[in-house]
């Protein structure tokens, strides 16, 4: 598929999603067009995530505290909201201390 993918096919891909309850369809399209390579990946890429699949797991990634990690099924997908729990962990973690996040899915704790 071209860098820039014809607006008809963006369009069509954020109706899709529209339709399916996603609620930032634009981001959405925007990463799954990014993605695909090919208009058949894509359509693969969009029927899964109007399925209900986590759009992570169809990246392959998730934005965390300013790094992309990597998720797939089966690895829980790193929250935003959980942003602040790490970052504070970190602030009060003594300099020396290893700070373990187990049973999670993917974690990082920010640089200091």
């Amino acid at each position: 598929m071209p860098a820039a993918a014809p607006a008809a096919v963006s369009a069509a891909v954020v109706g899709r999603l529209r339709a399916a309850g996603c609620v930032f369809a634009e981001d959405e399209a925007r990463l799954l067009v990014a993605e695909a390579g090919s208009r058949a990946r894509l359509a693969e890429l969009v029927r899964r995530r109007v399925a209900g699949e986590p759009l992570e797991h169809l990246l392959g990634w998730a934005e965390f505290g300013g790094l992309r990690v990597a998720v797939e099924p089966g690895v829980f997908v790193p929250r935003r909201r959980s942003e602040l729990l790490v970052t504070e962990a970190a602030v009060l973690a003594p300099g020396s201390a290893v700070v373990v996040d187990l049973c999670c899915g993917s974690g990082r704790c920010p640089p200091r």
